[in-house]
């Protein structure tokens, strides 16, 4: 990166990172409120930051496996000297994700499993609510609703059933996806309850499920086999978990 008009890049990370010195620094303060492109280019880091934090905050609060703590054991038997026992646990969390990674079974989110959820979110958020005209088409017409969905999303979809959980389908509707056109399927139980789910055409991504929680809702999310999937709700994670393993389950 070059640096930005008179605003140099160390300044700029220094600023970013919240380093006191740059915090404090009015002249620095007075040039990046008069150098728009500096602006924009704060701004973006940190949407990079957010983008990054959803995507490995939940491992970051996951415990270490025992494989690992096996290896941080071994370490300090061999070797006790800090620094070499330092350079030993990254050389075998770096091939453990590695080996993760190869094998297609690391548990880190994807980031499509998370931009999936937050349209999965917005949708939910924006339809759920609605009382007179919550969906476009009936359940009753599940024929219908099928066929346009299907057609709309470019891909052959079936209704999932949720009718042992409690919830029935009332319809669907299109919603905007950045794949394009997506679906929205909402239910509902006796007590008034609804959960959504969200499809998309994924194209050739695939992710493992990823949990996203809300202010108010839960998200189950994943990309399996080019489709996108989004199940949200407000019920307790284990049961929306449930859910969202049958549809899976029913729309592969």
């Amino acid at each position: 990166m070059t640096d930005t008009g008179n605003i140099t890049e160390a300044e700029l990370i220094a600023l970013h990172s919240g380093e006191p010195s740059a915090m404090g620094d009015a002249d620095l303060q007075r040039r990046i409120a008069a150098d728009p492109e500096a602006q924009a280019l704060l701004a973006e880091w940190r949407r990079q930051d957010g983008l990054l934090a959803d995507l490995f905050g939940p491992v970051a609060v996951e415990p270490i496996p025992d494989r690992l703590r096996d290896v941080l054991r071994r370490a300090d038997r061999v070797w006790p000297d800090r620094t070499f026992r330092r350079a030993a646990i990254a050389c075998a969390l770096v091939l453990s994700g590695l080996m993760g990674w190869w094998l297609g079974k690391s548990s880190t989110p994807d980031l499509a499993a998370v931009m999936l959820a937050s349209a999965a979110q917005q949708a939910h958020a924006t339809y759920v609510v609605e009382v007179v005209h919550p969906i476009e088409v009936a359940a009753s017409d599940s024929k219908h609703l099928t066929t346009w969905l299907s057609k709309r999303v470019d891909r052959s979809l079936n209704l999932p059933d949720f009718f042992s959980f409690g919830f029935n389908l009332l319809g669907g509707r299109v919603v905007p996806s950045d794949k394009g056109p997506a679906a929205l399927l909402m239910y509902e139980d006796d007590k008034g309850r609804r959960i959504t789910l969200f499809i998309e055409n994924g194209g050739n991504q695939e992710s493992a499920m990823l949990y996203t929680a809300g202010d108010q809702t839960g998200t189950f999310s994943w990309v399996d086999e080019g489709l996108g999937c989004a199940l949200t709700g407000d019920l307790p994670r284990d049961a929306l978990r449930d859910i969202a393993m049958s549809a899976y389950e029913q729309l592969i």
